[in-house]
């Protein structure tokens, strides 16, 4: 296996090209391929591994024919295969497979030890320390041994429930509560999805795999309530989750070949609430509304926060911000962030507030032209 150099991952992280490894191709690789067409040039694929046999071998241009900086890079079976020809130009992977960790642990640390950064699109890897600490230390352990730098990140966790709320905290103080509802619309959702959240289940079906933890529902809003309450210093003594769920009495579109068609009296809308208690007290609760065609049932596809401190903050994304495509987006924002941290376990919360220039240019003004006060302002671009 061909290995990083011996360069530190932080050297000029936010200034220059960075090579990136595909690490899965289904839906979220797809769309993080849709972002990287828009016009990244400071990233560059050059790698890219998956298992499907319809994948494997294949140049990525002919499996994307609209994203036309895939060039050569062939889809490889395996991490180690695909190091082999890309050798040092890799430097970060964009993990896009499974979320828990007993399943990609592997995975990641295989990728540490290639001194590759990862970004996993993992609900777990965003705050792994809460729940899951000694896998947690493993992960810091490898990552800071091969110094390199590895995190999680999506658009919930990662975006709707934590960094949004904490962004617009930072207009006010003495914070003592924190309400954040996200109604989205499911239409649509894949097959891994649809197991660990429950839809389309009939209803006494649903309280049963709830009951046995076969459901487990949306994953991380109680590690987004920890990293809240952590960053405005606020105190909870623990956090609690519950269910409701919805049915129709008409057919309901699920826009899943799996599913089809939902028969009326199944599952067709969940609402999952989280909350960071101190005592019997709310302090921040979180609720996340999951529905087919919400708009049937007069509810607005929307974020909306409200945070109650010195200064009373209501602010709302209307639509709501999308699932999916809506992660893979934080992902590939979150590339220079993550190459120029240090080594070790990173949380996105921690990373700068705009990330890197997209474009790799500031703006200066321009010399040849006059700037006086009170007209426009001429400006030209030049290298970050």
């Amino acid at each position: 296996m061909t290995m990083q150099s011996e360069q530190p991952a932080t050297f000029n992280a936010r200034d220059r090209p960075v090579g990136v490894i595909l690490f899965g191709l289904g839906a979220l690789g797809s769309l993080v391929i849709d972002c990287l067409a828009t016009g990244y040039p400071l990233i560059h694929v050059v790698g890219a591994v998956d298992h499907a046999p319809d994948k494997v071998g294949r140049r990525l241009a002919e499996l994307y024919p609209a994203f036309a900086e895939a060039g050569d890079v062939i889809v490889h079976d395996s991490l180690s295969a695909c190091l082999a020809p890309c050798g040092s130009e890799a430097e970060l992977l964009y993990h896009l497979t499974e979320s828990a960790p007993d399943h990609i642990e592997g995975q990641l640390i295989e990728a540490l030890a290639a001194r590759l950064n990862v970004i996993s699109a993992s609900e777990a890897m965003f705050h792994p320390a809460l729940r899951h600490a000694a896998f947690a230390d493993r992960l810091d352990q490898a990552a800071k041994a091969a110094r390199v730098t590895i995190t999680g990140v999506g658009i919930n966790p990662g975006y709707s429930f934590d960094s949004v709320p904490l962004l617009l905290a930072r207009a006010t103080s003495g914070v003592k509560r924190v309400a954040i509802t996200r109604a989205i619309d499911v239409t649509g959702t894949g097959p891994g999805d649809i197991d660990h959240v429950g839809y389309a289940l009939w209803p006494d079906e649903f309280a049963q795999k709830i009951a046995s933890g076969r459901i487990v529902g949306h994953m991380g809003a109680p590690e987004s309530i920890a990293k809240i309450a952590e960053h405005l210093s606020l105190d909870i003594d623990r956090i609690e989750e519950g269910w409701s769920t919805e049915v129709a009495e008409f057919p309901v579109d699920s826009g899943t070949p799996s599913l089809g068609m939902i028969e009326p009296g199944r599952v067709i809308g969940i609402t999952q609430t989280a909350t960071g208690l101190r005592g019997s007290e709310p302090v921040i609760t979180t609720r996340l509304v999951m529905y087919y065609q919400p708009e049937r049932f007069g509810i607005e596809a929307a974020d909306t926060i409200d945070i109650e401190g010195a200064h009373h903050i209501r602010a709302a994304i209307r639509p709501a911000a999308l699932s999916l495509f809506g992660a893979a987006n934080t992902i590939v924002n979150a590339t220079h962030d993550v190459c120029g941290a240090e080594p070790g376990l990173f949380n996105c919360l921690d990373a700068s507030i705009a990330g890197a220039r997209r474009g790799g240019f500031r703006y200066e003004l321009d010399p040849a032209r006059p700037n006086r006060p009170g007209e426009a302002v001429a400006v030209r671009k030049k290298p970050a």
